[in-house]
């Protein structure tokens, strides 16, 4: 681990990134994503910026229809997170294009980020990918299995 700690998220990012735009419709998103066999994508706008991302979670989202609040939360008011909660599953519910489903903002780090703290972000946070930035545009992505190569890489 004590050369993998040198390194940085430039190392072992793809930076040949699938990516859609904020207008891309919901149903092609879908199509995309089994033709590329990928379960997620940042949306980014005209300037590579990333917008948020796109995930099969959110697709499943888009197909399921929220539980309506009960009449007693409609009367005594629902607790601000529930709140919160309930109007983006349905706002996700909804959404036609991958800007109105997608989850923001995304999690991004820098291009000089070590690999340390980019592990931690990902296992913390329970994603499957990291989107990397060099500035505010898109540079990249780390996919748990950018972590499996490096320790096999590292056997050699």
């Amino acid at each position: 681990m004590a050369e993998s700690a040198k390194k940085i998220a430039k190392d072992i990012m793809k930076t040949e990134v699938v990516k859609v735009a904020a207008e891309t419709p919901v149903k092609e998103v879908a199509r995309l994503m089994l033709a590329c066999d990928i379960s997620g994508f940042p949306v980014v706008d005209d300037q590579e910026k990333v917008l948020g991302v796109v995930t099969e979670l959110d697709l499943m989202r888009n197909q399921i229809a929220p539980n309506e609040p009960s009449i007693w939360s409609t009367i005594w008011g629902m607790d601000a997170e529930r709140m919160k909660k309930y109007q983006d599953a349905r706002r996700k519910y909804m959404a036609k294009t991958a800007g109105e489903v997608m989850t923001s903002p995304a999690l991004t780090v820098d291009v000089s980020e070590s690999l340390e703290r980019v592990a931690n972000i990902m296992f913390n946070k329970q994603i499957k990918r990291l989107f990397v930035t060099d500035g505010d545009k898109l540079a990249g992505v780390i996919s748990r299995s950018a972590f499996t190569k490096l320790m096999l890489e590292m056997e050699k």
